[in-house]
């Protein structure tokens, strides 16, 4: 851009050129040039090392989900990324589990990121720039899948600005504020009115259910001078839902949230030189209750970090050192009014973490380069030590117009998730490795490629990932396990071992009016747990093949049209082969594990935004979104209903309405 630029102001005056040729000397006067070029959509790039990075002004021209643009769903429709039901909150990266990836705020990790029933995250995309998503997690993260990061703007505002957006269920707004030269406070807050307006929206089989959410961001900037900043970054959100389940006369309520605070330093110097230093706490709580005629029953869990990180970079070279204390409480039963006793209860447990890692790229040809790294990680807990050394290895082939990717990483984890539904309900715990639960590890290998075609208006890309999973957790039990017999979680939980491979295609329009991508992935999810069953069976959110299309078209200055479509396959469940009434008592006889899927997932969601200006805004707006606009009826999960005649039936559940359509409006300052 700085080329084109020079470019334009050398030629808007005449020009001489001067050549020596036998002794003369030629003049040449141009009195017009015309430069031509394209203008490439910044919405979604990506970076050299096979990242996406997503500019969240890219939310202001897609579907909004009842008035929200949620960054987490939006990053389901790139490629390797799995397409979740509206029930099913996290995000599943090449086939990975949910635990298998870190959602982070500044790179500190977040533990839920659930609103709503899992219907959107509990990022709130106006007060960020940017996210980037990491595939393949980086070297300094100890996690077996990938990372999707919320990037913090790292400068200071200078004048006043903000943007407010009120919509059906919930209403956000930003204020960026600059407190003097150097420091800037940007702060956010969202909240919901759901049971205000559309009370009827939240009811399944004539049973009532109220929720409200809030999140609140602030980030205090502070430039210490031209190469020292630093950022004091705070976040907390809670989620409070409550309903009655007439069949089983319960009443359930629940409430989580997460609170994150950290002090960040990032120190840069003109030669290259560059290091970030971040101190950080980060907790998450989850308290289900549950009243069942005269019984009590509550399952709490929780788990906080302490963390210290650093990173240097430095020409070829990139270092880091992180620190992590883990106070965890899994999951366990309070019970009050029943004869349920509880053994094997799972105590608060104390962990620590703490790595190094060194990465070197070494380059090979003009255009070859070769990147190894190896991170040494120690994890202790109680009198319970592991140690581990992960190496990564990375070639890169990078032209004008091409790039190939060729990586292998042998990666560690040492926490695990774990529970008896992932339908919204964050009914799932966390729990650190032990001398029982042994740390999982993967080995993993991908191989990328990508080539700008059509004087780069077009980027065809292609992936290739294979994952061996080992020591891998699964919670074999039920929502009323804690009821129905002794409540001891060890006996649910089942250990065994997953593979994951897949491939990838992505298409997408750089330029023009009319940008966006097209991508279709296809991914085989298995695990085997010789507990389940004997052999291989597919991973409950394994969805073999996906289609996604995002598009974005802009009319004129104030028009503007966006639109998203998936297709993807059902995700397996347990079928019952049989069920029957003995002594008034269900009992249900189940086929193999996972046999069977839910009907393949359809969805398209189409908005039209008009913007205009006024005295008192820079900009306003009117966003109409219509979600699930072919009414196609999902399925979300299969259960069994009991009528008043004593019969009973076993049918699929879908979301609350099949069409909803939405209006919003916003403005910015």
């Amino acid at each position: 851009m700085i080329i084109r630029y020079i470019l334009i102001l050398f030629c808007a005056f005449p020009v001489s050129l001067f050549a020596q040729e036998s002794g003369k000397v030629w003049n040449l006067s141009l009195d017009t040039v015309v430069v031509r070029g394209n203008t490439y959509s910044r919405a979604v790039r990506n970076r050299a090392d096979g990242s996406f990075v997503w500019d969240m002004q890219m939310m202001d021209y897609l579907p909004k989900i009842l008035g929200n643009a949620d960054p987490l769903h939006y990053a389901q429709m790139l490629p390797g990324i799995q397409t979740n039901n509206e029930m099913k909150s996290g995000i599943n990266i090449q086939g990975c589990d949910n635990s298998h990836n870190m959602l982070s705020i500044g790179g500190v990790p977040i533990y839920n990121v659930s609103h709503l029933l899992g219907f959107f995250s509990t990022f709130n995309p106006s007060h960020y720039p940017t996210f980037t998503l990491h595939q393949n997690a980086p070297l300094s993260i100890g996690r077996i899948g990938g990372q999707l990061n919320m990037d913090l703007n790292e400068q200071v505002v200078d004048t006043m600005s903000g943007e407010v957006s009120v919509g059906l269920i919930s209403s956000q707004g930003t204020l960026r504020l600059p407190i003097s030269k150097n420091t800037s406070l940007t702060a956010s807050l969202r909240g919901s009115y759901i049971n205000m307006l559309y009370s009827k929206w939240l009811q399944a089989d004539d049973q009532q259910i109220k929720y409200s959410f809030y999140d609140v961001n602030a980030t205090l900037t502070h430039r210490i001078d031209s190469q020292n900043m630093l950022f004091a970054d705070f976040y907390m959100g809670h989620d409070d839902i409550s309903f009655s389940e007439s069949n089983y006369y319960a009443k359930m309520k629940d409430f989580w949230g997460n609170t994150m605070g950290a002090l960040h330093w990032v120190h840069q110097q003109p030669q290259g030189f560059r290091m970030k230093h971040s101190l950080y706490v980060t907790s998450y709580a989850n308290e289900f209750k549950m009243d069942l005629q005269d019984a009590h029953f509550q399952l709490p869990s929780s788990i906080t970090d302490y963390g210290y990180q650093s990173r240097f970079e430095w020409k070829r070279w990139e270092a880091g050192l992180q620190t992590l204390w883990h106070n965890i409480q899994p999951q366990e039963l309070e019970s009050s009014g029943t004869f349920n006793v509880t053994s094997g209860r799972m105590s608060r447990t104390h962990s620590f973490e703490a790595a190094v890692h060194l990465g070197y790229t070494q380059p090979l040809l003009s255009n070859l380069s070769l990147f190894g790294g190896l991170r040494a990680s120690l994890y202790q807990q109680d009198d319970y030590h592991f140690k581990a050394l992960d190496p990564q290895v990375n070639l890169q082939l990078s032209t004008l117009n091409f790039q190939l990717i060729l990586d292998y990483a042998l990666r560690h984890q040492y926490l695990f998730q774990t529970g008896f539904s992932n339908i919204g309900l964050p009914s799932e715990f966390w729990m650190s490795a032990s001398e029982k639960m042994v740390p999982q590890y993967a080995h993993e290998w991908s191989l990328s490629a990508a080539s700008y075609l059509f004087n780069r208006q077009y980027r065809l890309s292609a992936d290739i990932f294979y994952k061996k999973l080992y020591h891998q957790l699964e919670y074999s039990g039920s929502v009323l396990d804690f009821i129905n017999s002794t409540y001891n979680i060890e006996r649910q939980l089942l250990h065994g071992d997953g593979r994951n491979y897949g491939f990838c295609l992505m298409l997408n329009k750089c330029s023009g009016p009319l940008t966006g991508w097209v991508s279709y992935t296809y991914t085989n999810a298995k695990r085997s747990f010789s507990a389940v069953q004997p052999g291989d069976y597919p991973a409950s959110h394994e969805r073999p093949h996906e289609f996604n299309a995002v598009a974005t078209y802009a009319l004129n200055s104030h028009w503007s049209f966006g639109a998203t479509f998936v297709y993807a396959s059902g995700t397996p469940f347990t079928a019952p082969v049989s069920i029957s009434f003995i002594d008034n008592n269900l009992m249900m006889k189940y086929g193999p594990y996972n046999s069977s899927r839910l009907k393949p997932y359809k969805r398209l969601d189409l908005s039209a935004n008009y913007k205009w200006k006024s005295r008192m805004f820079r900009e306003n707006g009117i966003n109409l979104s219509v979600y699930n606009a072919i009414a196609q009826s999902n399925e979300l999960f299969y259960y069994i209903k009991s009528r008043k005649d004593g019969s009973f039936a076993y049918r699929p559940v879908t979301f609350m309405l099949r069409i909803m359509p939405s209006i919003s409006y916003f403005c910015k300052f």
